[in-house]
């Protein structure tokens, strides 16, 4: 009994106690909410747009500490969190919320976290009430939408530990006085917030003595600032972002200061100099980038001494030079470097990795650094990705790539291997996502080969023998510019069990033969096929018509022949058809003509008869129309001015097929174009080309005047036709013409004075039609050759030797001087100028010698000695050629 009654007084305490633990360890578990703080948030829901009904759970039913996004006190019920912030995650254009944030938020009393960050709100400003949250201990605004000026009320927040502002693409700062009463704050971030208005941004951020983390990214900073970077005082800095802003100068020393500095980003703001050996003071470096910036000259030593250093980029300066230091090698923490895009010479050898064991990413493309290591070098590094297109890695394939087991991208396209695959490469290859081996000389035969990677560039080498086979993993397959031999079915239409993820298939310029198989419909997530440039004939099958994902069609140059198959026309994004070089017949499909999605029309050299199908000024976004060389026939539709893509300033437009990207790469569709006289290939610059070439055909009629609004066209050849009619005044409106072809044809009149506003007209050909007249003059088109005119009797005047009547009259008028003091008195009176100048100035001389006997005297004297001088200098060369011809004559 006696141990029985503090056993009974115990039983409270426990049950009370653990009680606690349970409110502690389990968060909202009161099941109470302060009422006036439930109706506020209930005000600021209604003041939110929230078109996810994120939001829903907010209602007077429920428990506002239950709610989605609040967070509220375990003890007491108060509101202290508000984690509004959209989710990485989610549909980032339906889930966010907007609207207005109302000043209900200031009944919060209690609220330290206020989270609204990737939301959209429509540019309003940051309300200034916020400001008198005094119990804000983080503040998180950052990509919310939000615009105008960022409110000094901010400076009021005491008590700040965190506030993000950064990527609100229309606020700016007038000044930041106020953010130096932030004395708690450790992480300040401004990214993509214009700050240009503040000089003295530096002295204001450096007076938080509590900062460790400082976003400055995209601020509009630049040289103009540089009386505020004489000075900082970071004591507890680590992580720095100053990228993408325009400094323009060499980096200021007190960055060296800033010795706690892990995360240092310099990238993107033309800083100039070299890179100052002091980076090696900052020992606890543990990320350093200084890409795409102006930096000349060597690669520090000192970086050798970062021994924290984890990432290394200093590629993109293109003026950096010299040899990659050795010191590197011994960076033991380092994962990822980033040379590439410099000019950096020299050999690269097993020294340069000696204690890189965590190494991951090596960056050394378009470098003329070249590998020097042993045939049997075992690397002690495992890589997951390596870029280093156009750098030598030798002749010979790669032996230690063998080691890589790690490997997901491999570039080494124009980097110098005259080879032939190895054996082993294939089979180590089979789990590499992205193959690129482009540009080399790399020979092998693959009829055995299983290709297994998503993505493989193997153009322009010398592998040759049949196609290989494809597993269902493959995506983009471009091998062009080989010697592939045989037929195409092996490669396409191999048994597999599984849906073919092939969307990117270039076999072009290879020694490909026979006919297509009637087997595409396995294939359905082609969208760009190019099998141009082979030997291939027969017929387009009608199952290419269930390519339902296809963008370009390249058939170019080979045997093909027949019509244009119907089936085609359910390819409901085809945006390029390119059936060049064939010798398919029949009419122009109207069902092509009616492809809005179009870009690319090119069926060149064909067979194709008929007329022009009107229809086809329905193609707005239509760039390249080339019909020529085919047997056309009929007017040139009037109504072409409708495509609106050619009457614009050339740019690249919304709607690309040319492209198709890829992780960390890119296919582009390219073509053969006869622009400017001459076949060129536009691949990069596609996209930017508008041109129509209806040449040599049968096509009749006059030229319309509508074609003459496309503004936007750079090339137009009309020639080898049957065009009558005058050329229209119209012309002068084609700003950006550069090549105009309208020879062997039977225009007639003059040619208008407009064609000199065609300021880029590089190639003009107007020979042989029925002009006649004066031709233009302008100092544009008398720089063009006469052979440009030929062929057209009437016409007359330069750039030809015909002159127009009336030109020997006023020729002969230049040469006799008539009427040119009529016309140009200005040089009678240059004459007369002239001539009073000069009596004036021996006026000058001989007055003087007239008036002053002295003088007279002797400047007659002066004569006279220059007289005597030169009759003695010839008397005696006389002399002296007598002497030589007597001494020749005896002889």
């Amino acid at each position: 009994m006696r141990n029985s009654i503090p056993v009974i007084l115990l039983f409270p305490l426990v049950c009370f106690l653990s009680s606690i633990i349970s409110i502690l360890c389990e968060p909202n578990t009161l099941g109470v909410c302060n009422e006036k703080e439930k109706h506020a948030l209930l005000r600021f829901k209604q003041a939110l747009s929230d078109p996810a009904n994120r939001l829903s759970s907010w209602s007077m039913d429920e428990d506002c500490c239950r709610w989605e996004a609040v967070h509220c006190n375990n003890v007491t019920g108060r509101v202290v969190e508000l984690q509004l912030g959209t989710p990485y995650d989610s549909d980032y254009t339906n889930f966010t919320l907007g609207g207005e944030i109302s000043p209900a938020l200031l009944e919060l009393e209690f609220l330290s976290y206020l989270d609204l960050s990737w939301n959209y709100f429509e540019g309003r400003p940051i309300p200034s009430f916020l400001g008198s949250m005094g119990s804000l201990r983080y503040l998180d605004l950052s990509d919310a939408g939000f615009g105008g000026v960022v409110p000094h009320q901010l400076g009021n927040l005491s008590t700040l530990r965190h506030l993000d502002l950064g990527y609100n693409y229309g606020l700016h700062v007038e000044n930041l006085d106020w953010i130096s009463h932030l004395s708690f704050l450790k992480y300040l971030g401004l990214g993509w917030v214009d700050l240009h208005r503040e000089v003295h941004w530096l002295e204001s951020m450096s007076m938080i003595p509590s900062l460790s983390e400082l976003i400055l990214s995209g601020c509009k900073l630049d040289r103009n600032m540089a009386s505020s970077l004489g000075y900082a005082n970071f004591t507890s800095l680590t992580v720095l972002y100053l990228s993408e802003n325009n400094f323009n100068l060499e980096i200021p020393n007190w960055l060296f200061n800033l010795t706690s500095l892990a995360i240092l980003n310099l990238s993107e703001n033309q800083f100039k100099g070299q890179i100052s050996e002091s980076f090696g003071q900052l020992k606890y470096l543990e990320s350093l980038k200084l890409r795409w910036n102006s930096f000349h000259g060597p690669l520090p030593t000192s970086i050798g001494n970062l021994s924290s250093l984890r990432y290394l980029f200093i590629g993109e300066n293109s003026l950096i030079n010299g040899t990659l230091p050795t010191s590197l090698g011994f960076l033991s923490n380092l994962e990822d470097l980033h040379v590439g895009w410099t000019s950096l010479t020299g050999n690269i050898s097993e020294v340069h990795f000696t204690t890189l064991l965590k190494l991951k990413f090596l960056w050394i493309y378009a470098t003329s650094l070249s590998f020097h290591v042993n045939s049997n070098w075992t690397p002690p590094f495992q890589l997951e990705y390596l870029e280093a297109d156009s750098c030598k890695m030798g002749l010979k394939f790669p032996a230690w790539l063998r080691t890589q087991n790690s490997l997901s991208n491999l570039f080494l396209s124009n980097s110098g291997i005259v080879d032939t695959t190895p054996n082993w490469f294939w089979k180590w290859a089979s789990s590499i996502q992205n193959i690129h081996l482009s540009d080399n000389q790399i020979s092998g035969d693959l009829s055995q080969v299983v290709l297994n990677n998503p993505i493989l560039d193997l153009s322009s080498n010398c592998f040759s023998g049949r196609l290989p086979h494809l597993s269902s993993n493959v995506v983009v397959l471009n091998i062009a510019n080989n010697s592939f031999s045989g037929q195409i079915f092996p490669l396409i239409f191999g048994k597999t069990d599984e849906r073919s993820k092939l969307e990117v298939l270039d076999i072009s310029n290879n020694a490909l033969s026979g006919e297509l198989s009637d087997c595409w419909m396995h294939w359905p997530s082609l969208a760009h096929i190019n099998l141009g440039s082979n030997n291939l004939s027969g017929e387009i099958p009608n199952s290419m018509g269930s390519l339902f994902a296809l963008k370009a069609l390249s058939l170019q140059n080979n045997s093909l022949y027949g019509d244009i198959p119907s089936s085609l026309q359910n390819c409901k994004v085809l945006g390029l058809i390119n059936l060049s070089d064939n010798k398919f017949s029949g009419i122009i499909p109207r069902w092509i003509v009616e492809r809005t999605t179009l870009l690319v029309i090119h069926l060149r050299s064909n067979k194709f008869m008929g007329g022009i199908p009107s229809q086809i000024c329905q193609l707005s976004y239509l760039r390249v129309l080339d019909l020529a060389n085919n047997s056309l026939s009929g007017t040139i539709p009037r109504c072409l001015n409708n495509i609106s893509s050619m009457a614009a300033r050339p740019n690249e437009g919304d709607f690309n097929v040319f492209e198709a990207d890829y992780d960390h790469e890119s296919y582009m569709e390219s073509l053969i174009l006869n622009i400017k006289g001459r076949d060129s290939e536009y691949k990069e610059i596609l996209l930017y080309v508008r041109m129509i070439d209806l040449s040599s055909n049968n096509l009749s009629g006059s030229i319309p005047i509508e074609i003459f609004s496309l503004s936007g066209l750079l090339s137009l050849n009309l020639s080898h036709n049957h065009l009558t009619g005058m050329i229209s005044v119209e012309i002068g409106g084609m700003e950006y013409l550069e090549s105009l072809d309208l020879s062997r044809n039977n225009l007639s009149g003059e040619i208008p004075q407009t064609m000199a506003n065609l300021t880029f007209l590089d190639i003009l050909n107007l020979s042989y039609n029925n002009l006649s007249g004066r031709i233009p003059s302008s100092t544009q088109i008398q720089t063009f050759s006469p052979l440009s005119f030929f062929g057209n009797v009437e016409l007359c005047g330069a750039p030809l030797p015909k002159n127009c009547p009336g030109d020997e009259e006023e020729e002969t008028q230049r040469s006799t001087g008539v009427g040119e003091n009529r016309e140009f008195p200005e040089i009678a009176w240059f004459y007369v100028g002239m001539g009073s100048g000069f009596f004036m100035g021996l006026w000058g001389v001989y007055g003087c010698l007239f008036f002053n006997k002295a003088w007279r005297h002797a400047y007659f004297q002066y004569l006279d000695d220059i007289k005597d001088s030169a009759y003695v200098a010839i008397a005696i060369k006389l002399k002296w050629l007598h002497q030589k011809l007597g001494i020749y004559n005896a002889g």
